[in-house]
């Protein structure tokens, strides 16, 4: 009986432990829909909501200050830190081309965040 309440420890564990590998959307965004999904790591998530309002780290950021905010959180990580990009799909395209901007200026690497399509 110890045996099998051992394990079910272990699982516990373990679901605890994986359950915090995923990251949270700062905002209540509806990602595009995509039957590609790369697995990647990012350093940071940058979400874009319908409002065109930018979030870093669950807080409110606007375009012109977005680049020195990302200057600051992504210096201590080395020559070419990934970003992931939260748009949601209703969004004008200009605020998602103004962040490749600023991560091309910056050799950032973007990865663009989608839900898996049906």
């Amino acid at each position: 009986m110890s045996g099998m309440t051992d394990i079910v420890f272990l699982l516990l564990i373990f679901f605890m432990l994986t359950s915090t590998l995923i990251v949270p959307l700062a905002q209540d965004l509806e990602l595009p829909e995509s039957n590609n999904q790369t697995q990647s790591n990012p350093v940071l998530v940058v979400s874009i909501a319908p409002d065109r309002s930018i979030w870093v780290d669950d807080q409110s950021y606007n375009l012109g200050e977005l680049e020195n905010v990302l200057r600051l959180k992504l210096e201590s990580y080395g020559e070419a830190p990934t970003v992931r990009l939260n748009a949601d799909k209703n969004l004008n395209m200009e605020e998602v081309f103004a962040f490749l901007d600023i991560a091309k200026r910056n050799s950032y690497k973007v990865i663009l965040g989608t839900r898996p399509g049906n």
